[in-house]
């Protein structure tokens, strides 16, 4: 029975295989993308069709992206690796290769960090805005541990005191995030093990720090806001991307991260206007990355809470922590109102990327920001 199977094999696959070859090809000619293919002699002898062919195969197959789902949660289960851009740790954590970056501890991008700071210190300063810094370590940091066998902590961590110490000497507010959330790890977990992001309880416990920075001077009317949990997600996390799709998630043996969200609210809360009809107003203003912008960490509710005030949360997703600030001091809310306390959230991991200061104001939008960026440089890297 076996000897007619294998002789039958013999047969049977190369005819699937070719029986799907002709079927895909089928399929790109009558409902693919070769209608846009422009022929010519021209693009031939320069190679421009050989190059468009290509490109119609890698992108326009069908079944393409199942395939590459499927390669995935295998080359997962059987090797357990991923695809570059992440890091495998124990017990499946999973990391960004963002921050291993080599460049991450490079001195004279911890002082052009510090620099900027200091500079949107200033301009909120002249508006008397107070500004507390929320530096957020990286998660291989916290969770050094779990990826002690590939990586080596200290980098990270010497980023994250380095980047504080200099702060500091600059006369910048910090909320020191990094001791809480180590405690904080061995009650809960404080980032997500398969995402990037730090979980609710990791959040509040970096509320709580920034509450302590801020301490009793409180130029606001303070509100008894209560928290309550509003109801539980589940989530693929964004680093499973970098193992499979989330239709094979399950296959690769990868389960979706759970988090319960937290809702705050003010005693009689009547909505967002007063007796007159005009808008309320924010004390309070929360600036950051996605940790601060997604909903699903509830960072913004734990502030209002652990603050007992309201906050505007103008953060945002996909940008890092710099271009957020920028598009609010340039924006309509900061030209509207002027707040008591902004809280800039701020991942240490983005030191090592160029985006992070994209969207900074140049010497040619001001005259004598050149001369002032070079002193507080000078300054930061001391």
């Amino acid at each position: 029975m076996l000897s007619n199977l294998a002789k039958a094999s013999r047969f049977l696959l190369p005819a699937v295989f070719f029986g799907y070859a002709a079927a895909a090809n089928a399929d790109l000619v009558l409902k693919g993308d070769w209608a846009g293919l422009k022929p010519s002699l021209t693009g031939y002898l320069h190679g421009d069709v050989t190059r468009e062919v290509e490109a119609v195969y890698k992108t326009g197959l069908p079944h393409r992206a199942p395939a590459i789902g499927l390669l995935g949660a295998m080359r997962y289960k059987l090797l357990g690796v991923g695809k570059p851009g992440m890091i495998v740790g124990k017990d499946e954590w999973f990391f960004t290769e963002e921050e291993f970056a080599p460049e991450a501890n490079s001195a004279d991008r911890i002082a052009r960090s510090v620099a900027e700071v200091v500079r949107v210190r200033d301009r909120l300063a002249e508006h008397g805005t107070r500004l507390v810094l929320v530096p957020l370590p990286a998660k291989s940091d916290v969770y050094a541990d779990q990826v002690a066998d590939v990586y080596d902590g200290r980098p990270g961590r010497a980023q994250y005191s380095d980047f504080v110490r200099r702060l500091a000497r600059s006369g910048i507010q910090v909320a020191d995030t990094r001791p809480v959330l180590i405690a904080g790890k061995t009650r809960a977990e404080v980032f997500f093990k398969t995402d990037t992001h730090w979980t609710p309880h990791g959040a509040d416990l970096v509320a709580e720090a920034v509450a302590a920075s801020v301490g009793e001077d409180r130029d606001w009317e303070e509100s008894a806001f209560g928290l309550a949990q509003a109801q539980t997600v589940s989530f693929w996390g964004d680093l499973v991307s970098f193992v499979t799709d989330e239709d094979y998630g399950a296959l690769a043996g990868l389960e979706k991260e759970r988090a319960a969200l937290w809702q705050a609210s003010a005693p009689d809360e009547g909505g967002l206007t007063d007796l007159f009809g005009a808008e309320s107003e924010f004390p309070v203003v929360l600036v950051g990355s996605s940790y601060s912008a997604n909903p699903t960490w509830s960072f913004a509710e734990f502030l209002k809470a652990r603050l007992a005030v309201d906050v505007l949360n103008v953060a945002e997703e996909g940008v890092g922590p710099g271009t957020p600030m920028f598009s609010y001091l340039n924006g309509p809310e900061f030209a509207d109102q002027k707040p008591k306390l902004v809280i800039w959230e701020f991942p240490t991991r983005y030191i090592a990327q160029d985006l992070l200061w994209a969207e900074a104001p140049t010497a040619g939008d001001n005259p004598g920001l050149a001369l002032k960026l070079s002193s507080n440089l000078t300054e930061a890297v001391q």
